[in-house]
């Protein structure tokens, strides 16, 4: 499953380029290709039939493709008997073969419509169509199955497909972690800046970070809000709250810190936000940078949540500690909590109060950016933000996607 944003060459490798090339291989004697109707799905494959077709370089090293007798639109067969199918969502596959050859390679290429994915019911069924009629075409453990598209849904087909046993998931999205271009031969940043802010943060989100956001379930964009931070001695506390992961890397859960100020008036600031799919030693350095930026103008309160893996991660803080001189004075937090989406909720009235505030200047922060961009990031941070005034006899709650009551 290769799960791109909207713009990154999604069918231009998984409808032409892989295509080609196992053809080449003679690793492909029967391709379907699986679009949203059947004139998608033709269109998609006549891309590749031109390539066979017009591309002069192909055909110099491989020879004549075109075979004049069965040349069709959405079906086409070529000089050495390689077959090609275009199949749309709902057609019946079963049967489907060329001589003694089953297809060997499928590919779904954005199955899902804006449409689609309103209704519960039809995505059901069509996953089911995918892996009972589609997928089973293919012989028992041959072949290749590629489904393809960016998440425009909590409930699309692409979704639910994530969730098979044993797929190889790809996510790109249009900015990596550290919020740079993903595709930088391409795109700059400014390209990507000007079009979030003209289709807007949650249009973008869908689009280009596969993080499909329902506005206005429980938190309204317009009471997401930024603005100058106090300076440090005015604040009544600083707590900084993690919630870690044990794993380190691109498939691990995202760790999270933040450091959350309130001051005088009430306000509840988010004064740094670290957020990544990094190795724990990583998560505890952000500790350092916490003390050393902030910790010298006003004492910072530190607490980790509490899990069985708690002893190891407080062997790093020591063992880093010991190499800094200097020891972060982090607690464990093992309190039996309230339930966490409810705690959530709970914050949303001081949102539209204006009693939340996100720094300013953190906006471009890929630690930021990486909450805003990544469902699971930002559940991570919701819980983090969720727990983090509790000592504070507050309850704190921000953003959290994958249950779709948050807007941003």
């Amino acid at each position: 499953m290769f799960e791109w944003a909207r713009g990154h060459a999604k069918s231009t490798h998984f409808d032409l380029m892989i295509p080609l090339w196992l053809k080449i291989k003679n690793e492909l004697n029967v391709m379907i290709l699986v679009g949203k109707s059947e004139d998608n799905a033709k269109t998609l494959l006549g891309d590749l039939q031109a390539e066979l077709q017009f591309n002069q370089r192909y055909i110099h090293d491989f020879g004549e493709q075109i075979n004049l007798g069965s040349w069709e639109d959405g079906k086409f067969i070529t000089k050495d008997s390689k077959a090609f199918f275009a199949l749309g969502r709902g057609q019946s596959p079963r049967g489907l073969r060329y001589r003694e050859h089953r297809p060997d390679y499928i590919v779904v290429d954005d199955l899902d419509d804006d449409e689609l994915v309103q209704n519960e019911n039809r995505v059901t069924k069509m996953l089911d169509w995918i892996l009972e009629a589609v997928f089973n075409t293919m012989d028992m453990g041959k072949g290749r199955f590629v489904f393809v598209g960016n998440r425009i849904s909590k409930n699309s087909v692409l979704a639910h497909f994530a969730q098979v046993p044993g797929i190889f998931h790809s996510v790109i999205n249009a900015l990596d972690e550290k919020g740079n271009p993903t595709w930088h031969e391409k795109y700059s940043k400014d390209d990507i800046q000007q079009v979030i802010n003209t289709i807007g943060v949650r249009r973008s989100q869908k689009e280009f970070f596969n993080n499909p956001i329902t506005d206005g379930a429980v938190f309204k964009l317009k009471d997401i809000r930024y603005k100058k931070v106090d300076p440090l001695t005015s604040y009544r506390y600083l707590v900084s709250y993690t919630d870690p992961s044990f794993k380190s890397g691109a498939k691990s859960d995202y760790k999270a810190t933040v450091l959350i100020g309130k001051n005088r008036n009430g306000e509840y600031h988010l004064l740094k936000a670290f957020a990544a799919q990094t190795t724990v030693r990583e998560m505890v350095r952000w500790h350092y940078t916490l003390q050393e930026t902030f910790g010298a103008a006003a004492p910072i309160s530190f607490y980790m949540e509490s899990n069985f893996l708690q002893d190891i991660l407080f062997d790093e803080f020591t063992q880093m500690g010991n190499e800094t001189g200097m020891h972060i004075p982090i607690k464990g937090d093992a309190r039996n909590k309230p339930d966490k989406f409810q705690r959530i909720e709970s914050m949303q009235p001081l949102f539209e109060r204006g009693l939340i505030y996100f720094n300013e200047d953190e906006k471009e922060n890929p630690g930021l950016r990486n909450s805003l961009n990544n469902c699971s990031c930002l559940r991570k941070a919701a819980v983090t933000m969720t727990m983090v005034l509790m000592p504070l006899r507050a309850q704190f709650g921000c953003l959290i996607l994958r249950q779709g009551l948050i807007c941003h």
